[in-house]
């Protein structure tokens, strides 16, 4: 194995070496939901662009202390091939190196993680072999030796019994369940407001927004003739099929486990699969299984409900002309066109440049790239502020990529043709004025390209 370019983690005076190639993305930690039962090296899972991931304390698994994950400059790398459903949580991401063939010594030991050690600018960075790190986690083993048998017996295959599915099991009524990842959209806290449904049955609770899509939330523990449990471990698990969307409501979540495909008895009585489509052979006790015809049985059940809110949907964007992010400055509110923005950050940390405009903050290095930070608040003459909610907006422009800093993002609207009145100051940063819930709510729409204008007769 010969390793070309490494990433430099550091937990304190301490620093480790992973292969880029492992490497995915870094990102600020998100979310994680705990899970009940699960090594202490695993925090939880959490959602990273639409796929449920497994969050793995690389510290833990080191032996050391494990990460904060409140800390700022804490990130969590998601990772490549085998290792695509894991990421690894860090305590800080320095920088990324080419290797030097000469100052690297490979050590020999087959089990240990570090595989090797690497002489960088007067310190030595231990560099670990991801795939040896995770096998570190301590999961519980299963002898399937039992179920495998009666699989044989009705035929199945030796090969079919090696196979093994990825399930979230999680509780309602004191009974655990489980349900296939592949199935799961995301995961959400059940903080997020629903607006109730008038004449609805009750295990209907309302509708919920999520980044601009209506979502028919259902009380799955109802459905299932549970008394819900309401706490903060409540969950809200989003489930897609086609393109119809249904969140469902559960007590908490509790793992997620590979499970072999033969410790999995499926239901053939079509009865019995209207709730439950089989059951799961867990050490010395049986998890009911929820199939995928269980949930499209359920968005057949309200199809009416949430075509209504595809319906609404489509009505309020029918004469959009285009789609806007609307965020605030002080006390005024400004917009871009979304097809502009490429993605919305936390605020984080800015390096100042040397003899730059006063219009520029400077740069910020996110997932390796480098993103200049113009400042509107300067360029208007608004103070900024100081709060740790600010965002930073990035906008794809023909220059590259440019970021700002904003006081908070508002929403995402659909904008027609009679909301839009043309901005007829030439030298102004925008471009027109959006005249928003019928005239009541005066929006500027920021022109990227009349800011680099002024950036540079500046």
């Amino acid at each position: 194995m010969q390793i070309q370019e490494i990433l430099i983690v550091r937990d304190g005076s301490v620093s480790f070496g992973i292969p880029t190639y492992w490497i995915g993305q870094i990102l600020r930690v998100p979310e994680i939901t705990p899970l009940a039962l699960s090594p202490a090296e695993i925090h939880g899972m959490c959602a990273i662009g639409g796929n449920i991931t497994t969050a793995i304390d690389m510290n833990l698994l080191l032996g050391m202390r494990g990460v904060e994950l409140s800390s700022p400059q804490s990130r969590i790398l998601t990772l490549n091939e085998t290792l695509d459903a894991s990421a690894l949580v860090v305590s800080e991401v320095v920088a990324s190196v080419l290797i030097d063939p000469e100052n690297i010594e490979y050590l020999s030991d087959p089990e240990e993680p570090i595989v090797a050690i690497y002489h960088h600018a007067n310190e030595l960075i231990q560099i670990v072999d991801v795939e040896r790190l995770v096998r570190r986690i301590r999961t519980p083993k299963f002898d399937p030796r039992g179920v495998a048998e009666k699989n044989d017996s009705q035929g199945a295959s030796s090969d079919q019994n090696s196979r093994y599915g990825r399930y979230l099991l999680f509780r309602m009524g004191g009974e655990t369940y489980a349900l296939e990842i592949e199935n799961l959209r995301e995961i959400l806290g059940s903080s997020h407001p629903i607006t109730p449904l008038s004449g609805s049955e009750d295990e209907v609770m309302g509708m919920m927004s999520l980044r601009d899509e209506l979502i028919l939330i259902v009380d799955l523990r109802l459905h299932y003739g549970f008394e819900p449990l309401r706490g903060e471990k409540n969950r809200i698990l989003v489930v897609q099929s086609e393109n119809r969307v249904i969140g469902l409501m559960i007590d908490e979540i509790i793992d997620i486990k590979e499970i072999a495909h033969a410790r999995i008895e499926r239901f053939d009585d079509t009865e019995e699969k209207g709730k439950i489509a089989g059951v799961v052979h867990d050490e010395n006790h049986l998890i009911a299984l929820i199939g995928m015809e269980t949930l499209e049985a359920m968005i057949q059940k309200y199809d009416a409900l949430i075509v209504t809110s595809d319906a609404a949907a489509e009505k309020g964007n029918a004469d959009a002309v285009f789609e806007a992010v609307v965020f605030r400055l002080g006390d005024e509110e400004y917009a871009i066109d979304i097809e502009k923005v490429a993605e919305i950050i936390d605020k984080t940390p800015v390096t100042p440049i040397a003899q730059a405009p006063d219009m520029v903050e400077g740069m910020v290095n996110i997932r390796g790239q480098i993103v200049m930070i113009g400042s509107l608040h300067r360029r208007l003459g608004i103070e900024q502020s100081a709060r740790e909610d600010q965002k930073i907006i990035i906008c794809e422009t023909p220059k590259g990529r440019i970021g700002f800093f904003v006081d908070g993002v508002s929403d995402v609207v659909g904008v027609n043709s009679d909301e839009i009145r043309p901005e007829e100051d030439p030298r102004s940063l925008f471009s027109d004025i959006l005249y928003l819930e019928g005239g009541a709510r005066l929006v500027l729409l920021l022109d990227l390209e009349r800011f680099y204008a002024s950036k540079r007769e500046r």
